[in-house]
């Protein structure tokens, strides 16, 4: 196994970008650049995509932040944001950073050197401080770690997020990126890791935490009605009949969700509610 020092001699050969995207959150972005900027490794690459706030995010990254590249977006959703920074940044490996998460200090150093390993697609446990419902959480949850081929896997469940994983840009650009989807639509990230889970082998990064991601009342995951869950479930299955993989089984899970979700006619509060009610009900 390699050192720490080599792995952070190759990251200097081999550019790593950070890209983040943000709509209305100038209060939290902040936080999130300087958890980037405080990297124990190399400093990667920041840019941050603006999805068409209306606050004052923009003059604030000019002003405080002037040498991380700006772009801005008229508010395409999170997917077709991370989209247009990946098509913006210069780097090698792809790194991702939602504005109201941040990295812990070794976050680019952990998954690199699972990259180290032979794997393009990597990912790492990550905290989540619940400030809807309280309670904290750990995605993937201890005991569910999946390293290698998981394509059924993650057409059972969603374990892992953005802001702690990592991908080639080879691999990015072969599964097409992000999907599209607007303001306020969830899905798209695990849209993004069935198309990748489809073609590549997942490493992954045992141990602590790499990223600590804060659910409040204003993230995409706390709103989520009925018909927002519907729809992402109705896109994935669309995404998993265009795959060679186990389609059967994995579009099989899909439909059971559905189906259960209309039944139930219950509104969850947060994405992981309602992870929670289906695992209770036996989906999961």
């Amino acid at each position: 196994m390699k050192s720490s020092e080599d792995a952070v001699g190759i990251m200097q050969s081999s550019k790593v970008s950070c890209i983040i995207p943000t709509r209305n959150r100038r209060h939290m972005l902040g936080r999130a650049i300087e958890s980037v900027l405080s990297q124990e490794s190399v400093v990667p690459e920041i840019v941050v995509v603006d999805d068409g706030s209306v606050d004052d995010t923009i003059d604030f990254v000019k002003t405080t932040f002037p040498s991380i590249r700006l772009l801005r977006l008229a508010g395409d959703g999170p997917g077709p944001a991370r989209n247009a920074g990946v098509a913006a940044s210069t780097g090698d490996l792809m790194m991702f950073l939602d504005s109201d998460d941040i990295w812990r200090p070794r976050h680019v150093l952990d998954l690199w050197e699972v990259i180290n390993r032979g794997f393009e697609v990597v990912y790492g446990v990550c905290y989540n401080v619940d400030q809807v419902n309280g309670g904290d959480f750990l995605i993937p949850a201890s005991g569910t770690e999946v390293e290698g081929e998981c394509f059924d896997q993650i057409g059972r469940w969603c374990f892992m997020v953005p802001s702690a994983m990592a991908v080639s840009r080879r691999a990015f650009t072969a599964v097409g990126g992000f999907p599209g989807g607007g303001p306020g639509e969830i899905g798209e990230d695990w849209a993004f890791f069935l198309k990748l889970a489809a073609c590549f082998p997942f490493g992954f990064k045992a141990g602590p935490p790499v990223t600590t991601r804060y659910l409040h009342e204003n993230s995409l995951c706390a709103m989520t009605s009925r018909e927002k869950i519907l729809a992402s479930l109705r896109r994935l299955r669309r995404i998993v009949e265009h795959e060679k993989n186990d389609r059967a089984r994995v579009l099989s899970r899909f439909l059971a969700m559905e189906q259960w979700v209309i039944a139930k006619g219950e509104k969850w509060t947060t994405v992981q509610e309602w992870y929670l009610s289906m695992k209770q009900g036996g989906l999961i």
